[in-house]
């Protein structure tokens, strides 16, 4: 099956499945699940054949809405909507499928007690079409709509435990940030739309290469602040820490896997490389994006330290993680064109898909803690080793991953960056690694929790089973075997995607030729 057959699937399977879900909801509640199921189930199948087909033919696909061609008849530029998927577009269809796959199965269990599950599915289900939209589109109007089907479902699913305070404070505290961020983005579309009178993606970076203004810089400047918004990058991360631990785990998991990779760190590397590429001083961008990495990744890190809510300590890690794959994406445009410059973006193309894995394995495991103990306080999880074996062992494997320990998947990526950081400039190698040193006292401080000596809440508790077991157990095996082939995996499928990502001439081509 080539890619252009599986592309308009990839929409239309989570679209038809979020519609239909509210009328199989009426069937009953085993029906509804195995109709989230099935929809999750059939679009990571979709995703991961096109993720094979792209990777292997090395191809960019280019699949046209209601026509053969984006080219208007009788003209020789594009006039139609269009989806374009490199290797880069394709590991994150991928990425987004498998881990929404996992927090639907998750669901079954986790949810269970919860009202208003036709609603949550239904969402669910909307959140994971809005994200793969992103990650496909090569039309920034189509972008926009995407993003705003993304963010609208994460709004919802944040506040949907609407029976608590905190829920509903953090839903309304993440939408009015979330409007902010949609509307620079908007103001930044509609300025190239006004400049250049083209919103595909391809044919706007051939316009910027030939015509480079000031409209268009601003555009940028206005990209980047909404983006960094997006993506929970510090000093605008405030939102990030409320709407992690007030979402229900399952979300939350999707939230700081996904949502902050696609909605801020794809679309950035996308927007800078895809339509501005060289057109830009790639240079000062690529500082820009330095400092906020620098910033981030200390703020994030150094907060989650003293946090005693699991999953604040959680969001906040998650924004320090941020930081690194924003550091990687500066140096990959500072020194773009040289081995430096790939290999920090190929570390932090790794980084985004490992901090996915990793980031979502803890969240579930925090899910399963609450589950079991009602609290998420780890002054009262003491012990938990004892009578949550199972757990533990899947939380040690996340935390060790995400501190950079070999031989897991968060050491091949953190790797790339702090070399290609040290290599690039000393005192960047410097902070990247303050920061992980504060990563590393973060989860020490939860392990040394877990292993000390049980308290009596803690007793009661054990192990869960089934549909909340699986996913964690799938996700640590994926965590430890991608650990394993660190280096082929970064050369046969990071590298490539850097290549694409960095070859615009490739992507523009493709558009114009109506291949």
């Amino acid at each position: 099956m080539n890619g252009e057959a599986i592309l308009p699937y990839l929409i239309i399977i989570p679209l038809f499945g979020a519609f239909s879900m509210p009328i199989v909801s009426l069937a009953g509640r085993k029906a509804r699940e195995a109709w989230a199921v099935i929809i999750s189930g059939a679009t990571l199948a979709l995703g991961s054949a096109l993720f094979y087909y792209v990777w292997e033919s090395g191809k960019i696909v280019l699949y046209t809405l209601g026509a053969k061609s984006p080219l208007g008849q009788g003209v020789n530029f594009p006039i139609r909507i269009v989806w374009e998927v490199d290797t880069f577009g394709a590991l994150m269809v991928l990425m987004v499928t498998f881990v929404s796959f996992m927090a639907v199965i998750y669901s079954l269990g986790y949810m269970k007690h919860d009202t208003g599950l036709d609603k949550y599915y239904t969402l669910i289900i909307v959140l994971e079409l809005g994200m793969l939209g992103i990650a496909i589109t090569g039309d920034l109007f189509n972008f926009y709509v995407f993003l705003e089907i993304m963010s609208i479902a994460s709004y919802a699913l944040v506040a949907f435990r609407n029976d608590t305070w905190e829920g509903i404070e953090a839903g309304i505290k993440y939408m009015f940030v979330g409007s902010i961020a949609s509307s620079l983005i908007l103001l930044g579309i509609a300025l190239l739309y006004g400049q250049y009178g083209t919103l595909t993606m391809g044919y706007l970076a051939l316009k910027l290469s030939q015509n480079p203004t000031v409209v268009g810089k601003v555009a940028l400047a206005l990209f980047i602040a909404g983006l960094l918004f997006k993506s929970g990058a510090s000093p605008v991360h405030m939102w990030l820490a409320d709407a992690h631990p007030a979402a229900p785990s399952s979300i939350s998991a999707m939230l700081s896997g996904l949502v902050i990779k696609i909605g801020g760190i794809y679309a950035l590397t996308r927007i800078l490389f895809s339509i501005y590429g060289t057109s830009i001083s790639t240079k000062t961008v690529g500082w820009v994006i330095i400092v906020f990495a620098c910033i981030t990744l200390i703020v994030g890190n150094a907060m989650a330290v003293i946090q005693t809510d699991m999953k604040r300590l959680l969001a906040y890690s998650s924004v320090g993680q941020i930081g690194y794959i924003l550091l990687g994406i500066g140096i990959g445009l500072t020194a773009y064109g040289s081995q430096t410059g790939e290999i920090a973006l190929a570390g932090a193309i790794y980084h985004t898909f490992n901090h996915a894995l990793m980031k979502a394995l803890l969240f579930l495991i925090a899910g399963v803690v609450i589950h079991q103990l009602g609290t998420r306080n780890l002054n009262e999880l003491s012990g938990l080793a004892k009578t949550m074996p199972k757990t533990t062992f899947a939380f040690l494997i996340g935390a060790a991953a995400i501190i950079g320990m070999p031989p897991l998947n968060g050491f091949a990526s953190k790797w790339l960056i702090y070399e290609s950081s040290a290599i690039f400039n000393p005192l960047l190698g410097a902070i990247a690694i303050i920061g992980t040193a504060f990563c590393t006292a973060a989860y020490v401080r939860v392990l040394y929790t877990f292993f000390g000596r049980p308290s009596e809440k803690v007793m009661k508790a054990k192990d869960p089973d089934g549909t909340m077991l699986w996913p964690i157990l799938i996700l640590t095996i994926a965590i430890i075997v991608m650990g394993l082939f660190p280096w082929q995996i970064s050369d046969k499928i990071m590298i490539p995607a850097v290549k694409t990502l960095e070859n615009q001439l490739a992507y523009v081509s493709t558009l114009l030729g109506g291949a």
